[in-house]
């Protein structure tokens, strides 16, 4: 049964994509809404079509049928029900299912949010849509079939998941990095729609904002999700590695990043109109572009998949798409001339371009990075890889300089007089920023990286905190409200505005995480018996057992320790080595962590010898990592606030301003009448 539907459903959704493309463009040249209809509702077709493969897919999972490929390859009986989830996704086949699906879900999503939107440019992206998922539909369909059948008998058992994948971020990471690539889809279609249809206005920007805003969410989620993943699974007791397919998921999130920063100016000013419509083709381009990296096969890493047609595929839909989207914007370009000039670098234009500048220029270097042993081979025998102090010389430097840019934003102001402002507006966070780095400097650390991030982030956050403070005086002022009520209505009143300062506080928050973890980071490795202490870092380390245990699907080794602070508070450690049944040849390191605000003690098991009678003990101290997941948190939280509507409602606001012009008339009309009745005594 599921063998005919789920590939019945893909075929159907190329043949209903086409019908759209078509719908698309006979309403675009009869101007037909009739035609419109049917487009969108061809978006709705895909989207079920879709959903039903994609149930289908996962119903053979979770019971173990093992006819199909895909189940035999990443599923077993014994795995427990959220992995046979993550196994979904696993595979070429079924993470393709998976991105398909959730591109063709928001497509339907944003075709009914733009329901009352007619005319060419709204036909022309619709057909834009179709396009694309058609593209995926004929992928799984003619290249990465997740229905294909086994041939022979069917085995009784599968091969089950990687045992690296058996961890709840398997769950988490993919598909919140699949949403933000699918997301990236559809500011895409927006602006082919708007070239094509010639479009000179910036209110088409409104539609694209809060996808972008809902994409990068999802992506950086999915980024930090997965750093979170490798530090916790992969036992090396890092969380970035450089690695190209870290990078592939790396190199869209910094073109978003500088789209939703400089589409600002071109809302507020006219300005950076083919700088915006590069990087949205650009951001949609590196999607694609980094999935050809992970599946075809052209790169070697732990992450990537093994070689296959598909490379082709997405090298030839990659490839047309450039040319289609770049030679778009080259033939528009006189619709996309600035409405302003630059007036000044010292402004809030000219720091959001000098911003851009600098993450596409770290965009560009990571990507030359990441495919130079696609370019070494070309001309060498043997392809070079490029490691981490390349990344780490090159690209942190001018990271460390995009959030110097970021920390004096909130001081800056649109058009020439900005300039004028930064001395005032700065003085206090430049004295703030002097004190804390020289108290770092004296008592703590004298690292050169150390204190120059230290002034860069206090000078950041006192910035916010100034400007915030000087604006809500000054609404006391004009008000008469108190500091609470001032605060929150005036955070109420500018979502975007404070969202934006509170994802910036994250950014320097994991910042400090990185440069802290990355400096001053310190490892030891004992063997001990059990009952034998050892001293590391101000704490003593007890091994108390080495003992075997049983599992549903694996048997893991596990060391039980004791962990004493400095202030005599005791915990308990269990770091373990697991054999699986199906990857007996791959045993999987389960690493134990003790967090607290200013670090985590990093434990795991390197391995035993004398059967068991002495066992190596492996123990890291990686200062700060938790301000990495808490900068995560708050630049996830600062992203959904920009989203998020109005929560006062109108009416109170509404209410609330006339009260205080009332209080104003009432305190004005005495003083009118007294001065009218010493005028007539006078007289």
């Amino acid at each position: 049964m599921i063998s005919d539907i789920g590939p019945l459903s893909l075929d159907l959704a190329i043949c209903v994509a086409i019908g759209g493309m078509l719908a698309s463009f006979i309403s675009a040249r009869r101007q037909s809404l009739v035609w419109l209809r049917v487009a969108r509702w061809s978006i709705g077709g895909i989207a079920a079509l879709f959903t039903i493969a994609s149930a289908a897919l996962l119903i053979a999972f979770l019971n173990n049928q093992f006819q199909f490929e895909a189940v035999l390859a990443y599923s077993e009986r014994a795995l427990p029900a959220g992995y046979k989830l993550a196994a979904f996704w696993a595979g070429q086949e079924g993470s393709l299912l998976l991105w398909a699906w959730m591109l063709g879900i928001l497509c339907f999503i944003a075709v009914i949010g733009l329901r009352r939107q007619t005319g060419t440019d709204h036909a022309i992206t619709v057909g834009t849509l179709a396009a694309i998922c058609g593209f995926f539909a004929v992928l799984l369909v003619f290249a990465a079939d997740p229905f294909k059948i086994v041939d022979g008998p069917v085995a009784l058992d599968g091969r089950g998941l990687n045992p690296m994948l058996q961890d709840p971020g398997m769950i988490i990471h993919p598909p919140l990095l699949f949403l933000g690539y699918a997301g990236f889809t559809i500011p895409f279609a927006i602006m082919v729609g708007v070239l094509v249809a010639r479009r000179t206005d910036n209110h088409w920007l409104a539609l694209i904002r809060r996808w972008l805003l809902v994409s990068w969410f999802f992506l950086t989620a999915g980024i930090v999700i997965g750093a979170w993943w490798a530090y916790i699974e992969l036992g090396w007791g890092g969380y970035w590695a450089w690695d190209p397919v870290e990078n592939a998921s790396l190199l869209p999130w910094l073109t978003a990043t500088a789209l939703i920063h400089s589409i600002m100016v071109q809302q507020h000013r006219g300005m950076f109109k083919i700088w915006n419509a590069s990087l949205i083709a650009l951001t949609f381009l590196l999607c694609i572009f980094g999935t050809y990296l992970t599946r075809s096969g052209v790169i070697e890493s732990v992450h990537a998949f093994n070689a296959s047609q598909l490379g082709t595929f997405f090298l030839i839909f990659l490839i047309l798409s450039s040319v289609f989207s770049f030679g778009l914007i080259v033939w528009r370009r006189k619709d996309l001339r600035p409405e302003h000039k630059l007036e000044g670098l010292i402004s809030r234009e000219g720091a959001f371009l000098l911003g851009n500048v600098l993450l596409v220029t770290m965009m560009l270097t990571t990507l030359v990075g990441t495919i130079f042993p696609i370019l070494s081979g070309i001309v060498m025998t043997d392809p070079v890889t490029v490691g981490q102090p390349f990344y780490n010389i090159i690209v942190a430097p001018m990271g460390l300089l995009l959030v110097a840019l970021m920390a004096v934003g909130p001081v800056l102001a649109f058009g020439r007089e900005a300039a004028l402002k930064i001395a005032r507006n700065l003085r206090i966070p430049a004295i703030a920023s002097l004190i804390v780095t020289g108290l770092v400097g004296f008592f703590i650390t004298t690292n050169g990286w150390a204190l120059l991030c230290t002034a860069i982030c206090v000078l950041g956050t006192s910035a916010v905190i100034v400007n915030f403070v000087t604006t809500v005086a000054s609404r006391r002022r004009s008000t008469g409200e108190g500091f609470l009520a001032a605060s929150i209505r005036l955070i109420d009143k500018d979502h975007r505005r404070y969202g934006g300062q509170l994802a910036h506080l994250g950014v320097m928050m994991l910042v400090i995480g990185i440069v802290g973890s990355s400096l001053f980071d310190s490892e030891r490795v004992f063997k001990l018996q059990a009952g034998q202490t050892v001293a590391f870092s101000g704490r003593t380390l007890t091994l108390i057992s080495l003992e075997e245990r049983r599992d549903v699907n694996f048997t893991a080794v596990e060391a039980t320790i004791t962990l004493t602070e400095a202030n005599g508070k005791v915990f308990t450690l269990r770091p373990q080595r697991r054999f699986y049944d199906t990857w007996n040849d791959q045993p999987n390191s389960e690493v134990a962590i003790l967090s607290s605000w200013k670090e985590d003690v990093y434990v795991s098991l390197a391995g035993w010898e004398d059967r068991g009678t002495v066992t190596a003990i492996q123990v890291r101290l990686n200062p700060l990592v938790p301000w990495i997941w808490f900068g995560g948190i708050v630049m996830g939280a600062g992203c959904l606030f920009s989203l998020a509507p109005r929560l006062l409602p109108q009416a109170l606001r509404v209410k609330r301003t006339q009260s205080v012009d009332s209080a104003r008339t009432e305190a004005v009309q005495p003083a009118t009448c007294s001065t009218t009745l010493q005028t007539e005594s006078s007289s």
